[in-house]
């Protein structure tokens, strides 16, 4: 690919990773960046399928372009104040019949099992129930369920289970510490008690880790945490680390999550020039897995760092790309998004000879 006259390189030695390499530990099939990475449970513990995250186009859709979300802005505008922080989460999903029924099936398995004895399967059933409230958001229960399955796994030597216990345990506390807002890395809470549970839980996951993969998700996440925190030379380290894991794995999604990770780290503290740089090869990366909604968020995070150094030319086919991407995808929440960005940045570029031409008129 060729950008501004230049081919763009490969940032590392890869070659594309099959489908059995691909995602072995991750839960999501397309990962995104910025966002704490959920592992996987083996198929052997025939746990229930956990749900993905929302997709960066529905987020944006209920975070900036919904009913809700715009009469949210327009009561905080005129009050002067946000809403309460106890206001009901409307987008929370309900609990159904059939979570309702599964919850019960698996708190008769977790009683009977503890009845014979069987402490590893009694655990597994709490895991289980801990999925299920992850599925509907309710994470203060679901980390209930996984500290049962904790204590129970305390003197097992079932090292990979616990690890993943501490996983989950360590990504919803993540999850918790932005309230109702949903979580990013963007997220920024020194003094947040969430988070400082979710780095000790992190960082029990990478000390018990005895593979690759698992320590590439225990690294990822320690770095978001990190960043929350505002650690951010310790965030860096984490996400560094994380990318040698991910080229040692072969994985381009790993490499691109942890590239794409750092570059926003970067640009956080303004270093723009590292954040460009890792933000191009995050953008090769995902081209090369061809994940396309994740390159119309790569294309959109240029276009930012370039109106930030006032390329407002570049910002412009940056957007440009990313509008034309999520057009071509229906991604209307992202084309929205791209649109409006594309139209202040096209406004920059003609503003200087637009009021050139209106100093004639003022003077005379």
């Amino acid at each position: 690919m060729i950008r501004d006259g230049k081919p763009l390189m490969p940032p590392v030695d890869f070659h594309p990773p099959s489908q059995v390499d691909e995602g072995s530990q991750l839960a999501e099939a397309t990962p995104q960046i910025d966002l704490p990475q959920r592992m996987d449970a083996p198929l052997i513990m025939n746990t229930p399928e956990r749900l993905p995250n929302m997709t960066r186009d529905a987020r944006v859709r209920q975070l900036v372009f919904s009913v809700r979300s715009i009469a949210k802005r327009k009561y905080e505008l005129t009050h002067s104040i946000p809403l309460p922080p106890d206001a009901i989460n409307l987008d929370q999903p309900l609990e159904t019949a059939h979570d309702s029924k599964r919850l019960k099936d698996y708190a008769m398995l977790a009683a009977s099992s503890k009845r014979a004895g069987r402490t590893e399967a009694e655990a597994t059933a709490y895991f289980a129930m801990g999925i299920i409230h992850d599925n509907i958001e309710e994470l203060e229960r679901a980390i209930d369920m996984y500290k049962k399955a904790l204590a129970l796994l305390k003197n097992s030597d079932k090292l990979a289970f616990q690890g993943l216990v501490h996983s989950c345990i360590g990504v919803d506390y993540q999850l918790l510490a932005s309230g109702h807002t949903a979580y990013t890395g963007r997220f920024l809470s020194p003094e947040s008690p969430e988070l400082q549970q979710a780095l000790i839980f992190h960082q029990n996951h990478l000390d018990l880790n005895m593979d690759d993969a698992g320590t590439f998700v225990a690294h990822t996440n320690l770095g978001l945490t990190l960043g929350s925190l505002g650690r951010f030379a310790d965030a860096a380290k984490h996400h560094q680390e994380a990318l040698r894991l991910a080229i040692r794995l072969n994985s381009a999604y790993g490499q691109s999550i942890a590239v794409g990770n750092l570059g926003l780290l970067a640009s956080r503290q303004g270093d723009v020039a590292t954040a460009r740089a890792c933000m191009d090869q995050h953008l090769q990366l995902i081209q090369t897995v061809q994940d396309r909604s994740a390159e119309v968020n790569a294309w959109m995070q240029l276009g930012f760092l370039a109106t930030r150094e006032l390329e407002h030319e570049k910002a412009a086919r940056y957007f440009e790309q990313a509008y034309q991407l999520a057009k071509d995808l229906h991604e209307i929440g992202m084309m929205k998004q791209a649109s409006c960005y594309l139209g202040i940045a096209r406004g920059c570029v003609h503003m200087h000879t637009c009021f050139a031409r209106l100093q004639p008129s003022a003077a005379l």
